[in-house]
C-alpha cells in the first residue's frame, strides 16, 4: 500500500504486522518505550501487530507499506499437519500434485540485468 502525509503529528496502532520502506520525506517515530527514531527515504522498519507509535511529519513522508495478518496458533499448526499429509499421501508438496509443470520465464529482466 503506498501512502503519504503532508506536516502533522499523530497517534498510530498497529492492528496487523507492518513492513514499511520511506520512499521520500522524513518522520520520527516515538516508540512505546518514549525512544525516538528518525526514518528517511531508503530506511525500511518493522511494526509488529499491536503496538503503537507517535507520528511527527515535519514536512512530507512517502512509504510503502507491506501488512501482514498473523495467522492464529491454532490455524497455523493445523496447516502444518495438513500439508504433512498431503506430502505423504501423494510424494508431493501441498497444491504441487496437480500434474502441472512449473512455470518458466527466460529473458525476463529483473533490475537490468537480463536473466539466464
Amino acid at each position: 500500500m503506498a501512502w503519504s502525509c503532508t506536516a502533522g503529528r499523530f497517534n498510530w496502532h498497529y492492528s496487523v504486522d507492518e513492513t514499511l520502506h520511506i520512499v521520500s520525506g522524513e518522520v520520527f517515530v516515538t516508540d512505546e518505550k518514549g525512544q525516538t527514531h528518525r526514518l528517511g527515504a531508503g530506511d525500511m522498519v518493522f511494526f509488529p501487530a499491536g503496538t503503537s507509535s507517535v507520528w511527527n511529519v515535519p514536512n512530507f513522508v512517502r512509504k510503502i507499506a507491506f501488512c501482514r495478518h498473523s495467522m492464529p496458533r491454532p490455524c497455523g499448526l493445523l496447516l502444518r499437519v495438513w500439508n504433512k499429509v498431503a506430502r505423504r499421501l501423494t510424494g508431493f508438496p501441498s497444491g504441487a500434485a496437480t500434474g502441472a509443470a512449473p512455470a518458466v520465464m527466460t529473458g525476463v529482466r529483473a533490475g537490468g540485468i537480463a536473466a539466464p
